[in-house]
């Protein structure tokens, strides 16, 4: 890893590739994603503008667009972003940190972040960033550190296996609660109504749930008051 290690979303060959993850064995699982992410954002009223930062490839930017949304995608990697032009020649895309966005404050509804936040080192300032550029709120899918397939993430790490998670850093509940809490700090905000999404059966339980541990997909965000 060291100096030589460079993130697999700026890999070419990974990203020509990337969208096939959405119609293979977890082509269910995404399904469970878009009803949680859209759950949360039906809690903030009347959005009709959305950021989605961190979008990769744009496969849930083109997603919201379906719904009826006024959407941009911004990511940091411009190979990740040259795969969403091509796979959406109309769709508005932006080369940019999630650190430091090129917009002007309170030019959305909402800020989307979808299994991002895991790779960026600084989670106080993008939420500031998102606060600064957001008027509604912000609504944040996550891998979730409380589950089988995040353990087995870590541990495959520490194995030196599984180049994709090198560079992440997962989060449970509390801990991008906490996060939220304090980089928005003296804000007026509300947190949402959180869930997770539980894919395959777990205990027989499948579905959006509001039980922190098992459901791999962690969905909760704040509305601005």
């Amino acid at each position: 890893m060291g100096k030589e290690f460079t993130p697999w979303y700026f890999n070419p060959e990974i990203a020509k590739v990337y969208e096939s993850f959405y119609e293979g064995k977890y082509k269910e699982a995404d399904i469970q994603e878009k009803k949680l992410l859209k759950f949360l954002i039906d809690q903030i009223d009347d959005v009709r503008e959305v950021l989605e930062v961190g979008c990769g490839t744009g496969h849930f930017t083109r997603w919201l667009h379906s719904l009826g949304y006024k959407v941009v995608g911004a990511d940091i990697s411009p190979v990740m972003l040259s795969v969403a032009r091509e796979l959406w020649k109309e769709g508005n895309f932006v080369n940019a940190s999630a650190e430091s966005l090129p917009f002007e404050d309170k030019s959305f509804d909402v800020v989307l972040y979808v299994t991002c936040l895991e790779y960026m080192k600084d989670l106080s300032q993008v939420f500031r960033e998102a606060e600064r550029v957001a008027r509604k709120g912000i609504v944040i899918g996550l891998m979730n550190k409380w589950s089988l397939p995040t353990i087995r993430r870590i541990i495959q790490v520490k194995l030196g296996k599984n180049p994709y998670y090198y560079n992440a850093r997962f989060y449970s509940l509390p801990e991008i609660k906490r996060e939220l809490s304090n980089a928005l700090k003296g804000k007026n905000f509300e947190f949402l109504d959180w869930r997770c999404a539980v894919f395959p059966k777990i205990f027989g339980i499948k579905g959006l749930v509001k039980i922190p541990f098992g459901g791999s997909f962690l969905g909760i965000g704040v509305k601005f008051k």
